[in-house]
Order: C-alpha cells, then structure tokens, then sequence
C-alpha cells in the first residue's frame, strides 16, 4: 500500500515555481528543486513527475497569476490606455525589488529555452500571444473612443507595449529599481497615446 503524502502540494508547487522564476529551467536541478519544496525524489515523482511535467505545472501555476493581473488591468479598467498603462506598471509599484529581480517566467522562460526546449518555449508563446491580442484589443477601443490616431496600426502597437513588457522584464533582473522602470513605462505611455 502507497504511503500518504506527507507534505502540502500547493505549498511545494509554488516554491518549485519560485525557483524556476529565480534560476530558470536548466539551473534548477532536481537536488535544488527537492531542497526548496522540502520533499524527497520519490515524492516528487509520485506528486509531479519528471522537472519537466513540474515545469508545466509550475508554469500553469504562474499563468494564473498572470491572468489575475490580465483581470484586474487590462480586462476590468474602464479605460484602454490607463488599463494598458495599469497593465505595464502594477508589478514595479506592487511588488518588492526582490521579485521584481525575477522578472517575468514567461520572458524567462522564451528567452532561455527557445533554441533548447522549444516545446516547453511554445507553451509560453501561447501566452504571450493571448496577451498581445487582448492589448490589441483595448488599443482598437482606444482608438474608437478617439485616444489615439486612426492610422495607427493596433496590432503593431500591441507588438510594441508587449516588447516593452519584455525588456521591462530583462531590465529588472539587471536593475530593480522601480524609479527607472517607472520612468521606461511613462516614456513607452508617451508613445502609446
């Protein structure tokens, strides 16, 4: 008869997340992911699989994080171009430098995996895109309402605040100070409206 868990999955899950987001795929091993969800080889096994299946669900666990976030500015804010700005901007204000150094597990992970894991790099891309699709659209309800010019091209102005996502992200592993990545997203906002 198998023994019972003796440990909390959620509470495991979200330090296996932790370290993905802090090191990346390839630097976590199994002995540091083991370490910091505080659980043996077999638990990991018989809860999550090989790191692989743990990533997937790792990454699941952060995209509902990120959807949270989508929830609560890009999606509920009345107005398009302060719920982009929202969008952009509530993680530096929110989030202390040490999270902030993280940068974003989704860019993490396309940036280090692309060439080397492209199938757990197209899981993001998935992401990515949603994001970028409902930019586009908040950008095209902007543009309605007059906020910004008719001749701008929305989807290549959501290809841009996403860029600008990206390398706010980069940038905050380098450099978590939130007044410089404050003032990168008014400038990128100058652009936008």
């Amino acid at each position: 008869m198998a023994r019972p868990l003796e440990f909390d999955k959620n509470v495991a899950l979200d330090a296996a997340m932790e370290q993905f987001w802090r090191e990346g795929y390839e630097a976590s091993s199994i002995q540091k992911l083991l370490d910091v969800m505080g659980i043996n080889r077999g638990s990991l096994y018989s809860s999550f699989g090989d790191k692989e299946s743990l990533f997937k669900v790792a990454l699941d666990r952060y995209e509902k994080i990120v959807d949270q976030h989508i929830r609560v500015t890009l999606l509920e804010m009345e107005d398009p171009i302060e719920a982009i700005n929202q969008f952009l901007s509530e993680r530096y204000r929110k989030f202390p430098k040490r999270k902030i150094s993280n940068g974003c597990l989704f860019v993490n992970t396309v940036n280090e995996l692309t060439h080397t894991e492209p199938s757990l790099a197209r899981l993001v891309a998935r992401k990515q895109n949603e994001i970028e699709m409902l930019i586009a659209k908040r950008l095209e309800e902007a543009q309605r309402k007059g906020f910004i010019s008719s001749s701008v091209n929305c989807g290549t102005l959501a290809g841009f605040v996403l860029v600008v996502m990206g390398g706010l992200n980069v940038r905050s592993k380098q450099s978590p100070d939130k007044k410089q990545l404050m003032g990168i997203i008014d400038l990128a906002m100058k652009a936008v409206a």
